[in-house]
């Protein structure tokens, strides 16, 4: 297993994507202002991580679209013929790796993926799908079957999405698998509620992991069932320590941070949390629901 050997600095780019399936040349343009922003800080960061589906936008979050659907499929097949091999080819002899987000498409028609790719040196080293689909995403993406934790240049790196971060079972699992940074791409909207659990999450994350976390966040407008919402930033980047080392504003940015190896040592040194856990209590845990949460709109209509 790979060690966190060094300090690394991270530049997480807080940026507002062009949205695929209103902009016929959203993939195209939003591909061209990864490379060239990528390239900007590529021989002075160590990682270099997007938000997420950054390269296709996010869903159109009215209700279900077929006709978006089918748009979204065909964009989400380029993504990944077209627009990965040239941001793969970009980060060759390139001292930083790139963790971007895109939609993904499966081999099942007009499904698709939330994904992210960890590339370094020219080589995609992970592709994670998102495993938890919040209420609109289940309309259009299919959820991916775990965490992904894989061994780069900087260290032991786990991958999850926006969503995924609620639940501190997946993030236990990449804690367990020896991850030593969890990079968390996000598009969480600016609603109260959700911007507290957003600059929240990643400080606890980061303390019951005993692991690093950036958290980065988009930014730009998104209307939801016919109301316009915005991302909100506030991008984070947190040592294993819990402490907040760098943190963004609301408009587009690229924020720098330094991360410490000696803030590893030190986060698992207050306990050994790892060892101390008791699984033979936890086993309810993993059991399905017993009862169903649902939610509704303002009339009572489910969502």
């Amino acid at each position: 297993m790979a060690e966190l050997n060094a300090d690394i600095t991270v530049a997480a780019v807080q940026l507002a994507a062009r949205q695929a399936w209103a902009d016929p040349s959203a993939l195209e343009a939003n591909t061209t202002s990864v490379r060239d922003t990528y390239l900007d800080v590529a021989d002075t960061a160590d990682l270099v991580v997007f938000p997420e589906l950054t390269l296709t936008g996010y869903i159109p979050l009215k209700g279900y679209d077929q006709v978006k659907k089918r748009l979204l499929h065909r964009v989400a097949t380029r993504a990944v013929d077209e627009a990965l091999p040239v941001l793969t080819e970009v980060t060759a002899g390139k001292r930083a790796a790139m963790v971007v987000g895109l939609m993904e498409a499966t081999t099942m028609r007009n499904e698709f993926f939330n994904s992210v790719a960890l590339i370094e040196d020219g080589r995609i080293r992970a592709i994670y799908r998102k495993t938890h689909l919040p209420v609109e995403e289940n309309h259009y993406f299919t959820a991916g079957s775990g965490i992904k934790v894989v061994d780069t240049r900087i260290g032991r790196v786990a991958l999850v999405i926006c969503y995924d971060m609620l639940f501190p079972e997946l993030v236990r699992e990449a804690a367990l698998a020896g991850a030593e940074l969890l990079v968390v791409p996000s598009n969480w909207l600016g609603i109260d509620n959700l911007e507290r659990l957003g600059e929240i999450l990643p400080v606890a994350r980061a303390l019951e992991g005993q692991h690093h976390v950036v958290f980065v966040n988009g930014v730009g407008d998104l209307e939801v069932r016919g109301r316009s919402w915005s991302l909100y930033g506030k991008s984070c980047i947190v040592s294993a320590t819990g402490e907040v080392v760098a943190r963004a504003g609301t408009g587009p940015e690229t924020l720098i941070g330094v991360l410490r190896r000696s803030d590893l040592d030190q986060a698992a040194n207050v306990f050994p949390l790892m060892r101390d856990r008791r699984p033979d209590l936890y086993s309810s845990i993993i059991e399905p629901a017993t009862t169903r949460a649902v939610l509704r709109d303002d009339n009572g209509a489910l969502l």
